[in-house]
Order: C-alpha cells, then structure tokens, then sequence
C-alpha cells in the first residue's frame, strides 16, 4: 500500500518505501509557471512545428533550457539518495500525448539503458495534471526486485504519435504484481526504479493532452548503454 511522504520531512521513510516498491512520488516539486516553461519549451522543438506531436528523445540537444529544469535541485537531492552517490543527467525526453494517442506497453526502462540495476532512476515530471484517463502511467509495484525480466515481441500496431519502442517489445511480468493507475499532479515527479515494470494509459479523454518530461539519471562514472538512437552521454549537472 503506497503512502503519501516527502524526502523532505521523512527521508528515511520515502527511501524505505521506494525500496520496497520501486517507486516514489514527491509532491510540488516544480511551480505552475516552471511547468507552463516547459510546455512551451516543448511547443518550439520540430515534431510541434510540423504539429506531429512525437516524442522527443534528448529535447535538450535541441534546445539546451531543457537542462536547467534537469538540474533541478530537489530532484537531484532524491534522485543521491536513491541512487546513493553524486548523480549525473543520463537522458531527456519530452512526451505530448495528445488526445487518441496510445500508450506504452509495460516495460522495464533497464531494457534499454543497460546499466546496474541500482545505477539509475527515472523522475517523471507531470506538467498537467495526469490520470488513467488522459494517459497516466501504470505501475507494478516491487516487480524491480526481479531484476531483468524477459520480453516478448509485441503484435500491437498503431499509427498515432507515439515512441517508435513503446510497442515493440513487452515485459513478461509474473502474475504476483498487479498494475496499478497512478494519478500525479502538475509539479509532481514519480521517482521509477531502472526495473520496476510500468506502461502508460492511451489517453481516451476527448481535449486533455499529458505533457510529461522525463529525465533520468545515473551514479556518476556508473556504466551504461549508450544506445544507437538515444547517443546516451553522462551530463555533468554542475556544468549546466
């Protein structure tokens, strides 16, 4: 059963949750004008422009603001905890999942990054408020103490403005963890293990968009897959 705690009155107790579940939400972490920053930061990269709304891999290449709003000194505070070491940004992505649009089929992010287990976490900023109906994220909670489990190839074809990975490819879970719908606030970030197994939603709602950036982060000097696509490179956040 998930408790509502802060790393900022009870860090002992979010770190013990976190552990034992595999994720963490941390409460108005980002201000309301931070989060309309970013949605127009998001509103000036190309796949706006050419109003195909994708998901953007490493949006900060293309615009480096994004790396202020990565450095974050809240998130950066919890992310040395969890992670129990100094930490480096690893990976950016902006998400738009505009009204139709499907969601991810359940995955570990491990799958892809390839680093330790315990080497890296993700922090994913709502910038609106997200739910099951708009395309908020699932979770199985303390399916990250399994480590890496395998994955079958997906059937599932869409045409909609999605990540070409989010339907490649499923995590076969084991039938002990059930999913569960998380709602999170604007300002709010979920803190995800690099293993627990989580999807997304499709967001069904007729004119409510799920702008979300995802930052992830490793222990700094800690070994990693640098991906064909992603060009994974570690950012030193104390020179951003």
């Amino acid at each position: 059963m998930y408790k509502k705690l802060s790393f900022f009155s009870d860090k002992d107790a979010a770190v013990k949750q976190y552990n034992e579940l595999g994720f963490h939400i941390e409460y108005d972490v980002y201000t309301e004008s931070e989060c309309e920053e970013i949605i127009a930061l998001g509103s000036t990269l190309s796949t706006a422009m050419d109003h195909e709304y994708k998901p953007v891999m490493m949006p900060h290449r293309e615009n480096s603001l994004f790396l202020k709003y990565m450095k974050n000194s809240k998130v950066v505070a919890i992310m040395q905890s969890l992670l129990q070491g100094n930490v480096s940004g690893l990976q950016s992505q902006f998400f738009y999942m505009q009204p139709g649009t499907m969601g991810f089929t359940p995955h570990q992010d491990n799958y892809f990054v390839q680093a330790n287990n315990d080497a890296f976490a993700s922090a994913w900023l709502a910038l609106e408020d997200t739910s099951s109906e708009n395309g908020g994220l699932i979770v199985y909670p303390g399916s990250h103490k399994e480590g890496m489990l395998p994955v079958e190839e997906s059937l599932l074809v869409t045409n909609t403005a999605q990540d070409p990975n989010a339907y490649k490819m499923l995590c076969v879970v084991p039938d002990t963890y059930q999913p569960i719908s998380v709602s999170i606030p604007k300002g709010a970030v979920l803190f995800i293990h690099a293993c627990i197994v989580h999807a997304s939603n499709n967001n069904e709602s007729d004119n409510l968009w799920r702008h979300v950036l995802l930052n992830t982060y490793i222990r700094s000097g800690c070994s990693f897959r640098p991906g064909r696509d992603a060009k994974r490179e570690e950012i030193d956040l104390s020179q951003v």
